[in-house]
């Protein structure tokens, strides 16, 4: 859904999205109803965008590779600026952001893709690390059962270690 500056009325524009239309499936799946609400202000050549996200994505466990619902219930404001081309052209490359530009995303058109909006906060919202529990036991390395299913029978590896040479020296 795209929206042009000029679209939004000057008391603002309440745009509410039920379903999954927005949301990146190359990233996850979802279970259960999708929600998402933004409010959009425009004052000149920047508009405050503030919203809402609801959804339950499923995500993959990064230890276990078992699938497991992460709920997802966030708010988010973002501050849109239309600048000219100049400006984007100077700030490729290496360009040190001042503290009040760090949260503004510059615009070089005045138009805003709201689900591409909405794909990146929940992408930005979500954990590095993915795991179905804090104590997930993760895959045996060696026969690849998930431990936190049921017990690996495999033996404990007693590989010797590179430094087992300097203790037979001391002795």
């Amino acid at each position: 859904m795209q929206l042009r500056f000029d679209d939004i009325p000057d008391d603002g524009l309440r745009i509410e999205i039920d379903g999954p239309a927005w949301l990146p499936t190359d990233e996850f799946s979802h279970s259960g109803p999708v929600s998402a609400r933004v409010f959009l202000e425009r004052r000149g050549k920047r508009v405050f965008l503030t919203g809402a996200i609801s959804v339950v994505v499923v995500l993959e466990c990064d230890r276990c590779v078992e699938s497991f619902m992460l709920p997802q219930h966030l708010e988010f404001s973002i501050d849109l600026e239309l600048v000219d081309k100049g400006f984007l052209n100077r700030a490729k490359g290496e360009y040190a952001c001042k503290s009040d530009e760090m949260e503004v995303i510059y615009l070089d058109e005045p138009l805003i893709d709201i689900h591409d909006i909405l794909a990146q906060q929940l992408l930005l919202a979500l954990p590095v690390k993915r795991l179905c529990t804090a104590e997930c036991r993760g895959l045996c390395s060696r026969c690849g059962i998930n431990r936190n299913l049921q017990q690996c029978r495999c033996s404990e590896d007693k590989r010797s270690s590179p430094f087992a040479v300097l203790k037979k020296l001391k002795s």
